[in-house]
């Protein structure tokens, strides 16, 4: 909760005290208490932002300013059935509001440790060799979005962001309809800051970036991997998450248009026989998409797009995070692409890549992380085919009571959502921080070769993670 809605809580608390308090009401304090909250109220409105959660304790607040009116306040306490009534919806509405607040909380996001301060910027990108086949336009051109954080300088001038950029609520909307819910559900992620400031310098003086990329799940967005963007940012990498339209809850573009989710690209494996062929298209067009993005990066380091990352980027040394159908589409281009060095795949399936491509295994660094609700996933079989047919090192962890969907900041939308099975039973900040840590110290061992630990290290700090598979380079 937020500073300004604790105290509109605060003197809310203390009007329904002064309703049951005969000397408390006749202080001065309770005169000019109304007053007060509402100064509060149109503060927080302005600084804060107002959301629905809190819709009846706005309520509240203007019902405390029409009782401190003194005609108003001896009619309802000439009537003791009616003092009583309001008296018990004003308890109950406070409670109601309370549970809201808690249900739905405005969360700060986590706070990266490195030493740099985080920049942002975000490009929409073209690929004039391939056609877009899940939009109604057929001859329309494929179109992604990508955001960068990268370590920044001189930040004190440039704002910070929200956490779903400057087109925050329609992304907060459309995450709400894909997921069933009436549209202003989520609104309140809307008002989540990030650690990050909009397109300030890159940082001088120092080295090249090692680069990483990320690629969400099916039905996530670009933002929802944020928190990995501003750690690896903030400890010395240049990090590119990808918005893979259609495939992504919604894609809000620079120029205004916005793409949501098809969920045809997709359907529902029990009633789709041919359900693996449309996995694999979906797989291979994430894939392109992370292919387009490599070939924008080598433009970059040039000054083609952006004359700050002007040969600010380490090319050789890109490493790639993807989730779920990020992770199919990850392996699938490091199995085709060398400019990738190393990769993890969180939950990363690649049931829908065929096996015979499988069979050629990475031939770079690789770290697994599973869910422990995909310890029996039909996802498995592929899984072990490939971490056998890979080059070391190969590893394979299961961090037990996660969900699937623990991969990502869906912590940030409500500490509910293990009791409607969407997450684990793990708290989602510990199971983010366990991803942080495995996560920075894969990539500063082998894009920067300067990491403190190692794998087996990170592993054997938390007792909820299993190592599952291991190949190491002395096999």
């Amino acid at each position: 909760m937020r500073i300004l809605e604790v105290i509109l809580f605060l003197l809310v608390l203390v009007m329904i005290m002064s309703m049951f308090n005969r000397k408390l009401r006749g202080t001065k304090l309770i005169k000019v208490l109304p007053w007060f909250s509402l100064l509060i109220f149109i503060i927080h409105g302005y600084t804060e932002g107002m959301r629905w959660q809190l819709s009846i304790l706005y309520i509240l607040i203007i019902l405390q300013l029409f009782l401190s009116f003194k005609f108003i306040n001896q009619w309802m306490f000439e009537h003791i059935r009616l003092k009583k009534a309001i008296s018990v919806l004003v308890i109950l509405f406070f409670v109601v509001s309370l549970l809201f607040t808690y249900a739905f909380p405005v969360y700060k996001m986590p706070v990266p440790e490195g030493k740099y301060e985080v920049g942002t910027v975000s490009f929409d990108l073209v690929d004039n060799n391939r056609q877009e086949i899940y939009s109604e336009n057929i001859s329309t051109n494929r179109k992604i979005k990508i955001q960068m954080w990268y370590p920044a300088q001189d930040v004190q001038e440039y704002n910070l962001v929200p956490w779903l950029e400057k087109d925050a609520g329609t992304v907060a909307k459309g995450v709400a309809k894909m997921m069933g819910f009436p549209q202003f559900v989520l609104s309140h992620t809307a008002l989540v800051m990030s650690n990050s400031y909009e397109n300030p310098p890159i940082l001088e003086g120092e080295d090249l970036w090692p680069v990483v990329m990320i690629s969400h799940g099916w039905t996530g967005f670009n933002n929802i991997h944020a928190d990995v963007a501003e750690l690896l940012a903030s400890h010395g990498y240049l990090a590119i998450s990808i918005d893979h339209t259609y495939g992504s809850a919604v894609t809000v573009f620079n120029d205004g248009e916005v793409a949501y989710v098809n969920e045809d690209a997709l359907p529902e494996r029990e009633i789709t026989p041919n359900y693996l062929e449309y996995a694999n298209t979906l797989v291979n067009t994430f894939a392109g998409d992370i292919n387009l993005t490599l070939n924008h990066l080598e433009k970059i380091n040039v000054g083609k797009v952006d004359e700050k990352f002007k040969g600010k980027l380490d090319l050789s040394n890109i490493g790639i995070i993807g989730h779920s159908t990020g992770g199919g589409a990850s392996v699938a281009t490091a199995l085709d692409d060398d400019r990738v060095k190393a990769l993890i795949g969180m939950d990363a399936w690649v049931e829908p890549i065929q096996k015979n491509k499988l069979d050629a295994g990475l031939q770079i660094p690789s770290l697994f992380l599973r869910s422990h609700e995909w310890e029996e996933s039909l996802n498995n079989e592929n899984l072990f085919l490939l971490l056998d047919k890979n080059k070391p090192p190969t590893d394979l962890f299961q961090i037990n009571n996660t969900g699937h969907q623990d991969f990502s900041m869906i912590y940030m939308y409500s500490p509910l959502s293990k009791y409607f099975h969407i997450t684990g039973e793990l708290d989602g900040r510990e199971g983010a921080k366990i991803q942080h840590e495995f996560i920075l110290n894969f990539f500063d061992l082998y894009l920067k070769k300067s990491a403190n630990k190692s794998i087996d290290d990170v592993a054997n700090e938390f007792d909820v993670v299993n190592k599952l598979y291991s190949k190491t380079s002395s096999e």
